[in-house]
């Protein structure tokens, strides 16, 4: 009730917010939603967590046809249903299409095999590549960004604005995360050579 933080751009709010979390201080953000409850937030943050866990059906039904693929609602009802019947994911279903057979047409099942494939593709970049370039990679090859990128108008290019944020947060996690691994790194090294003179 003291203290008001103003902020030009939506996509200022993540920084402070997340000092304000890590300090354990209450905050309220008046006319706008917090940084990690806006849309292209949530539809960014559902890829990468289909990435790292595809079985996630939360964030299956998200972004199976976010951007707009051509996957409508009663496709996805489909997989959804087949998917609780068989005691599995939906992706499991996605990525075993000959197998469940689901009832959708040639065109149709061409895009749920492609979404599947990009999402497997996802979980490798993931697996081969540090944090900030395996997000990059996603954010950019999901097509978020080009859909956001659509209109210029001030809303658009906010959202955007939003999603590049999101991208540097990732950044500064991994920078401060390596940095923290290599001091460790050093103070073990240090260790062992005070312990171990003759292997210096």
């Amino acid at each position: 009730s003291d203290f008001a933080i103003l902020y030009r751009t939506n996509a200022q709010s993540r920084a402070m917010e997340e000092a304000l979390r890590k300090l354990n201080i209450p905050y309220r953000i008046y006319g706008g939603l917090s940084f990690y409850q806006r849309k292209e937030i949530k539809d960014t943050l559902a890829y990468f967590r289909l990435s790292i866990n595809p079985s996630d059906d939360e964030s299956m039904r998200r972004v199976i046809n976010y951007p707009a693929r051509g996957i409508g609602q009663t496709t996805i009802d489909k997989i959804s249903v087949m998917a609780v019947d068989n005691d599995v994911s939906m992706f499991t279903v996605l990525d075993n299409l000959e197998d469940f057979k689901p009832d959708v047409n040639a065109g149709t099942l061409t895009k749920l095999r492609d979404f599947a494939t990009m999402i497997k593709s996802f979980g490798n970049v993931v697996k081969e590549s540090e944090a900030y370039e395996a997000a990059n990679h996603i954010i950019n090859h999901s097509g978020i960004i080009r859909e956001l990128s659509k209109e210029k108008t001030p809303e658009e290019i906010a959202r955007v604005e939003n999603v590049e944020e999101l991208l540097s947060a990732v950044k500064e996690f991994s920078e401060t995360e390596r940095t923290a691994q290599e001091q460790e790194l050093k103070e073990d090294i240090l260790i062992q050579q005070s312990e171990n003179p003759e292997t210096l």
